[in-house]
């Protein structure tokens, strides 16, 4: 099976390359950085390394004929590239909100329809996994922009799968909670960013990887959050929106306290 990973430098999305290599998966990673990606995957021969910036189109179109060119075909595509900036409404940078837009909901829109247009053309019964987030359930207060923009990727998976079932081609919405990642490390110590923190404890980008390429390979579920009881608070959350932002108000408090823990 062969996968095209977004984001494959660092993160999820490089121990995602990581882990199906070593299921005997090959892997396209792509990354805007691409001499750290290049450094990272220099030795590994079931890597092939391409610069992508997501948010542009011709880029994506330009790589899949390169691809089909090759007679290369796509079977999976994870959509894992994403940025985060915090900040409060009344208080936003314009650039922060252009960029969280452009890479986390523009770069998925165009991943998505660039490989499924493949897909398609090629008659693979395919699967697209979008990386979302629990904050696709969650509008959190201090990250507003960053949880617009995933829940805007799970309205779009969503949708999407609406569109390809027909073509037996799979769209699954992954949404994890905070990962140890160097996202989490920006925002530890940001009073915007507290609710990041307000849990138990950040999951490891392994726990990530390992369910993308487990359950939600193998099942192709539509949605799939991890933890898991997150999921269920978060579709509550949902249905009563006063609620969650009634319980955001010792969250915060909670969430301050634990940027010092060792579970973050």
């Amino acid at each position: 099976m062969q996968l095209l990973v977004t984001g494959a430098a660092n993160g999820i999305g490089a121990s995602l390359t990581e882990r199906a290599v070593q299921k005997g998966h090959q892997v396209i990673a792509t990354d805007l950085d691409i001499e750290a990606l290049q450094q990272r995957w220099e030795h590994q021969p079931c890597v092939r390394c391409e610069a992508l910036d997501v948010r542009d189109e011709t880029q994506w179109r330009s790589l899949v004929r390169k691809l089909e060119g090759e007679g290369q075909a796509i079977d999976v595509l994870a959509n894992v590239a994403g940025v985060l900036r915090s900040g409060r409404t009344g208080n936003l940078k314009s650039e922060d909100v252009r960029l969280m837009l452009d890479v986390n909901v523009q770069g998925v829109v165009l991943g998505a329809n660039a490989i499924a247009a493949h897909m398609i053309a090629q008659g693979i019964k395919g699967h697209i996994i979008n990386v979302g987030s629990i904050a696709s359930l969650y509008a959190t207060p201090g990250t507003t922009i960053y949880a617009a923009s995933k829940f805007a990727v799970r309205g779009f998976s969503i949708a999407a799968a609406g569109d390809l079932r027909p073509h037996g081609i799979a769209v699954s919405l992954v949404g994890p909670g905070p990962v140890k990642t160097g996202m989490l490390e920006q925002q530890r110590g940001d009073d915007d960013a507290a609710l990041t923190f307000s849990g138990q404890r950040a999951l490891t980008t392994e726990e990530v990887s390992e369910t993308i390429l487990g359950p939600v390979l193998a099942k192709r579920p539509l949605e799939y959050f991890l933890p898991w009881h997150e999921g269920i608070l978060g579709k509550v959350c949902n249905v009563m929106p006063g609620f969650f932002l009634y319980m955001t108000r010792r969250a915060f408090n909670r969430g301050r306290k634990n940027f010092s823990s060792d579970n973050f």
